[in-house]
């Protein structure tokens, strides 16, 4: 019995939620997210062209080529513990 009444006090409280038609804008009068978009780009301007592009990121012709190759002779070129702990634990 206590649970049809809090079904039915339940169905009372959720029926105005979803029968209210009102909207503030129907279905026709919704853009859709390409539109949106359009629309929100377009009025931005592009960038001058005085002004100057961002530089590249580093690559392979920005490292010095009188690095020497081993870790011997170069420390950097050795990994930290962790990574070779962690790179140990995960071989099969």
């Amino acid at each position: 019995m206590k649970i049809q009444i809090a079904l039915c006090l339940l169905s009372f409280a959720l029926l105005p939620a979803c029968s209210s038609t009102n909207t503030s804008q129907t279905t026709a009068d919704h853009q859709s997210l390409e539109q949106r978009l359009m629309a929100k780009y377009a009025t931005t301007e592009p960038a001058s062209p005085a002004e100057e592009p961002a530089p590249p990121a580093e690559g392979p012709e920005d490292v010095p080529a009188d690095v020497p190759n081993s870790p011997d002779h170069n420390p950097a070129l050795m990994p930290s513990p962790l990574l070779r702990y962690w790179a140990a634990s995960r071989t099969p």
